[in-house]
């Protein structure tokens, strides 16, 4: 029996038997005191489950609860959502989101909770794959109290472009993952806009004292309506005809809230959509090879154009190997 199984049969027996003794736990769980005592410790630096001796353990304040009884479609939803590989991959999210499950399972009703053991590895949500990042301790702490309190920061951020970091002063809106990082969306006041910065590139984050007040007509979903993954700005409305060899698999999926696809009689589609940042959108039709060609505008099939131009230097017709001496 493993030790998060151990903590949470002790969080049973404390809530179903308060008064128990150490030695009376030691039989139940059949460890030894010394184990026991540990574990109690456990539950509180652990789990921040409150655990008294009065008379014997107990559990404190609100860890007397009855369990919930959550049903296995909740415990599905719960485990996906803490076990999301954003979160997996980021520390110190990753240490919260394993501490935040092992506090809910210790809520659960006994059949829910055998639900979520059976569930262990078999279910997770996978978005393309997040860098992993270690962010500084501090750092997540003080960004959090500013997105709640609304409180403006300033932060030490080291660009892509730049050659070195940089302060600016930055009211933080919302904290998203997105296309394989977490980004920060926010006014900054050296830009005067509305900007995201990526999270792995703020290097320190320090309270100034002062307020802002978020504006009302900001969400995270206007933001990005134009975006095809991270890019902003006006939108171009872009049109592409993919071969009927690739129509289904276009067709299969929404990649954009603006796209429409157009059926034609031999079983090729044209596939339109409204975007910002033709890069973006321009790196995915590239994986379709042969089997799509833009049509319009202009500025994205130049853009192609060059993408095939750099192809064809790289493998050109008929080489069979690429030259070692360029590697």
């Amino acid at each position: 029996m493993g030790k998060s199984v151990l903590l949470m049969r002790l969080v049973e027996l404390l809530r179903e038997s308060p008064g128990m003794s150490a030695a009376e736990i030691a039989r139940e769980l059949n460890k030894s005191e010394r184990t026991i005592y540990r574990y109690i410790r456990d539950l509180t630096d652990e789990l921040g489950i409150p655990v008294e001796c009065n008379g014997g353990y107990r559990l404190a304040g609100d860890a007397r609860l009855t369990p919930i009884n959550f049903t296995p479609e909740e415990v599905m939803a719960i485990r996906m959502a803490l076990n999301a590989a954003p979160l997996r991959k980021t520390e110190p999210l990753a240490r919260h989101a394993g501490s935040a499950l092992r506090k809910v399972e210790t809520t659960m009703s006994d059949t829910a909770r055998k639900y979520s053991e059976r569930a262990k590895g078999k279910v997770f949500i996978v978005p393309p794959t997040p860098t992993p990042v270690q962010l500084k301790e501090t750092l997540l702490p003080q960004i959090e109290e500013a997105l709640l309190n609304e409180k403006t920061l300033r932060l030490r951020y080291w660009s892509a472009n730049a050659p070195a970091a940089a302060d600016r002063l930055y009211d933080p809106y919302a904290l998203v993952f997105r296309s394989r990082h977490w980004y920060l969306l926010g006014y900054c006041h050296s830009r005067k806009q509305v900007l995201q910065l990526r999270l792995d590139r703020v290097l320190s984050a320090t309270p100034t004292g002062d307020s802002f007040r978020r504006p009302e007509d900001f969400s995270v979903e206007k933001f990005y309506r134009n975006s095809w993954e991270i890019m902003t700005g006006d939108p171009v409305r872009v049109q592409i005809l993919f071969d009927a060899a690739v129509a289904r698999r276009i067709k299969e999926t929404v990649r954009h809230p603006t796209q429409k696809v157009t059926d034609r009689e031999d079983g090729s589609i044209i596939f339109s959509a409204e975007v910002a940042g033709l890069e973006e959108i321009g790196r995915w039709v590239l994986t379709f090879a042969g089997h799509a060609r833009v049509l319009s505008p202009p500025e994205f099939v130049e853009w192609m154009t060059d993408r095939a131009r750099e192809l064809s230097r790289n493998y050109p017709v008929g080489s069979g190997s690429i030259d070692q001496r360029a590697v």
